[in-house]
């Protein structure tokens, strides 16, 4: 069995946890779109990574699993009071969208991501679950659920649930299975087939138990 510790993340973790996410990336379908004929540069999949974790990790919204030292995982997370905007301005600066301006058409489905209208959440206080990802090597085991503690302990807290929006049904199937998790729409959004899930008030797993 494998065990993982799981902490929450900072700045002095943000290369290694870019380097865990630009690996797992392209299995996510939203950002499989996003890349598109860029999919396999692990370069373009690091630069996302980035600009997706960087706020979240500020803002102390990022886990990670740790096996023997080395980070296996990462999980992001935004409750919805949290106006990254105000949090961490500053923190992505131009610079960091140098690759894309780059890349037209790159660009032009991230123009299209942002100024759609966001996925709506189930719930007005629920906890948005972003993305997750393990590296291949654990995966079988509990890592992928033990990334999930800090938010099931910040929706005990705050008496919240937590909800996603995947392209995958193995996500969607996993988190019904491992949250009491529920189907609550199906969309069609930037061309992927999303499914959003919602758990129980507050967010519970249904086998780990709670300290």
């Amino acid at each position: 069995m494998i065990v993982a510790d799981v902490r929450i993340l900072d700045d002095a973790d943000l290369d290694a946890a870019v380097a865990v996410l630009a690996r797992g990336i392209r299995e996510i379908p939203l950002y499989r779109w996003l890349l598109g004929e860029h999919a396999d540069d692990l370069g373009k999949r690091a630069w996302l990574a980035k600009i997706l974790l960087l706020p979240l990790l500020r803002a102390g919204c990022v886990a990670g699993a740790e096996v023997d030292g080395r980070l296996v995982g990462v999980l992001a997370w935004q409750p919805h009071d949290l106006d990254l905007g105000v949090v961490t301005e500053g923190a992505l600066t131009r610079d960091d969208f140098s690759a894309v301006i780059e890349t037209p058409e790159l660009l032009e489905r991230l123009r299209e991501l942002w100024t759609e209208p966001p996925l709506p959440p189930p719930v007005p206080d629920g906890v948005n679950m972003i993305l997750v990802t393990v590296l291949p090597e654990v995966r079988g085991g509990d890592v992928l659920a033990d990334l999930v503690a800090p938010v099931e302990e910040y929706c005990r807290e705050y008496d919240r649930p937590a909800y996603l929006w995947t392209g995958s049904p193995r996500v969607r199937d996993w988190f019904a299975a491992g949250w009491h998790g529920r189907v609550f729409a199906e969309v069609e959004w930037n061309g992927v087939h999303m499914y959003g899930g919602v758990s129980g008030r507050p967010l519970t797993s249904r086998t780990r138990r709670q300290m």
